[in-house]
């Protein structure tokens, strides 16, 4: 069982202090979805209070401790080193944090990129993670905030149409796995 209070602290002292207030907005938003869906709130809890442990962490380190760490990264995380931090840190929580549980480690594993059939608890996150109450305002944050709440699903295919929108309009690099994901939750509504 993770110590809350013993985890936040070391968080504080690894994180900025913008990251650890978006941290904890994560978390609250992502216990009242959990609550308004079902999901086991410890699980939601852990994942949403992990999900960026590593987000500070300097490029150079991220990429010395995916190779490390045998961390499987693709050459589009590596050409954009912060879309490692997701997968980096479902490492880091388990050996830093003795997180075990596969369903918590692939939340924060899938929290940035998204894949297709998520289960609840990677959902939530994900969701929280885009709406939670300490964003800088943006077009497309009301409606998803909305959707969130409304239908779980739609919030998914919406944030990733969004995100996919944003990132494409930026010319930075698409990972497939947020594209499978909207494909997935985009082809979801349409049944």
């Amino acid at each position: 069982m993770l110590d809350f209070i013993t985890t936040e602290r070391k968080l504080q002292s690894t994180l900025s202090i913008e990251r650890y207030i978006h941290t904890m907005g994560v978390v609250k938003t992502a216990l009242k979805l959990g609550n308004l869906y079902g999901a086991d709130s410890y699980k939601v809890h852990v994942a949403a209070l992990l999900h960026d442990c590593v987000k500070d962490y300097p490029p150079d380190m991220k990429r010395r401790f995916c190779k490390e760490f045998h961390v499987e990264v693709d050459d589009i995380m590596l050409s954009c080193i912060d879309l490692t931090h997701a997968f980096l840190g479902a490492e880091v929580a388990k050996r830093e944090y003795g997180i075990v549980d596969e369903e918590i480690l692939d939340t924060i594993k899938y929290h940035t990129t998204g894949r297709k059939n998520m289960g609840i608890v990677e959902k939530i996150v994900f969701i929280a993670d885009y709406i939670e109450p300490n964003r800088k305002t943006f077009d497309t944050l009301e409606e998803a905030r909305k959707l969130a709440f409304e239908d779980i699903d739609k919030a998914m295919a919406f944030i990733l149409e969004s995100t996919i929108e944003y990132v494409n309009e930026r010319n930075r690099p698409l990972h497939p796995l947020s594209v499978e994901a909207f494909e997935y939750y985009s082809g979801l509504e349409k049944n």
